[in-house]
């Protein structure tokens, strides 16, 4: 039984080839939901990436094959996996609580890339066959698009901090555009129309860094915010290095028997 977790891809079957930058888009994309798959499994992350190899030629047939040998519980997880994601079941409950939806629908992404009237097969191998006896097909529809494109409403109430990016005024969702120092994204933030002259006063300075609170939405595959829908917006009070001197050493007992690093490890529960 092999110890390599494989599976097969068929692009274009029947066809001649593919437009390589169809190709390239279509291997971008099974790559970040294998990767998120091996997340979900706690199987390690290829240190070299995916391996591409028995090529056929006509249309785009390949095997992909992860390098690492892992135990042989891991690999059947992995096969029990790849199945019910490329099936849309969930026969398998402890297993599929831990596929995220996310996995999920980043496996639709690769559909939207194909044209409409195009099919993917994925196949699954058991071990060391030729090839795999059961396949599974993937289409580009518009409902699988919907929802491996949409947006997901996390229901918290959260803050991004960043710098404007553009204003766009036009209703009847008004938003400012963050680029978030912590990811370097751009974030939509909507705000109602009587927070409009709050927002317009935040583009007085250019640079400034702003807080906007309210609540999130983030992308389905990647889990960054990419809209808020804005309850308040401030900028970011400017550092003021005399107060923050004069604040060391005001409470001297606040951490009680512990020093500053012992009372910091408890809170960290390092201790």
């Amino acid at each position: 039984m092999s110890r390599n977790l494989r599976l097969r891809i068929e692009l274009n079957k029947g066809r001649h080839g593919m437009p390589l930058s169809k190709l390239a888009q279509v291997c971008q994309e099974t790559t970040r939901f294998l990767n998120l798959l091996c997340e979900d499994l706690d199987l390690p992350q290829p240190k070299a990436g995916w391996l591409a190899e028995d090529f056929e030629n006509g249309s785009v047939d390949f095997d992909l094959r992860h390098p690492e040998v892992v135990d042989a519980v891991l690999v059947e997880f992995g096969r029990q996996a790849l199945r019910m994601v490329f099936g849309n079941t969930y026969e398998r409950a402890e297993l599929a609580l831990r596929i995220r939806s996310e996995t999920r629908r980043q496996f639709l992404r690769i559909g939207t890339v194909l044209d409409t009237d195009e099919v993917a097969h994925f196949g699954v191998y058991e071990g060391n066959e030729a090839r795999p006896r059961q396949w599974f097909d993937l289409m580009h529809t518009s409902e699988q698009e919907a929802v491996a494109t949409r947006l997901l409403d996390r229901n918290a109430y959260g803050e991004v901090q960043g710098v404007i990016h553009a204003f766009f005024k036009d209703p009847p969702k008004p938003y400012l555009s963050i680029r978030e120092l912590s990811t370097g994204e751009l974030v939509k933030c909507f705000f109602r129309p009587d927070m409009y002259q709050a927002a317009v006063e935040l583009l007085e300075d250019r640079d400034a860094v702003v807080f906007v609170e309210g609540w999130l939405k983030e992308d389905a595959a990647t889990g960054q915010t990419r809209e808020v829908n804005a309850e308040d917006f401030r900028p970011a009070p400017e550092f003021d290095s005399e107060l923050y001197q004069g604040l060391l050493g005001a409470i001297p007992d606040y951490t009680g028997q512990l020093s500053s690093e012992d009372c910091v490890r408890e809170a960290r529960g390092e201790r």
